[in-house]
């Protein structure tokens, strides 16, 4: 039996084996058995998780190939980038894929319930922040940055792209860089 990790929308993890796991089912069993818990296993029903690791290693011969630069975002605000290797396969109640490392060095097989799946955005590069936030590879004193920075995050405010909260988050951040 493979053996899996679970991780549950609260953040919980659970490691353990199963069977079968099927996104073309609404839940699953995992034995856990492993002597260090009163669990001997769990019936998981697929809305109480975020992710199901299936398998992790070092990337395969495949990885040349890889050219579909992915963020996996989920409900609560985690991103995922990676590679993808070809592999997304859509089930009623989740997808699974096998991502490399940004770094192309290992590979993660992932199943993602749709519960708690944002969105899959296939990307262009991996920095998405706006220009204003870009660093060039000519040094510039740290204070202009700093002022680029602020100036780029009042603009979004103003433009609606960031809520209050954000930009608040953000200036306080920023200031304390001073």
């Amino acid at each position: 039996m493979p053996k899996l990790t679970v991780r549950f929308l609260d953040n919980e993890v659970i490691e353990g084996t199963a069977n079968d796991v099927n996104l073309n089912s609404p839940d699953f069993h995992l034995e856990v058995g492993d002597g260090r818990s009163n669990n001997v296993g769990a019936w998981i029903p697929l809305p109480a998780v975020k992710k199901i690791n299936l398998g992790s290693g070092p990337a395969d011969a495949k990885v040349a190939s890889a050219e579909k630069m992915v963020a996996v975002r989920f409900q609560d605000g985690e991103i995922v980038r990676g590679y993808l290797n070809g592999t997304l396969k859509h089930h009623q109640y989740g997808l699974t894929m096998t991502l490399y490392s940004v770094d192309k060095q290992s590979m993660d097989t992932i199943a993602i319930p749709y519960t708690s799946l944002k969105a899959l955005f296939y990307l262009k590069s991996w920095d998405s922040r706006p220009p204003g936030f870009w660093r060039d590879n000519i040094q510039s004193p740290p204070l202009t940055h700093l002022i680029g920075d602020i100036r780029e995050v009042t603009r979004l405010y103003r433009a609606g792209s960031i809520s209050r909260e954000e930009f608040l988050e953000h200036r306080r951040a920023l200031l304390d860089r001073f």
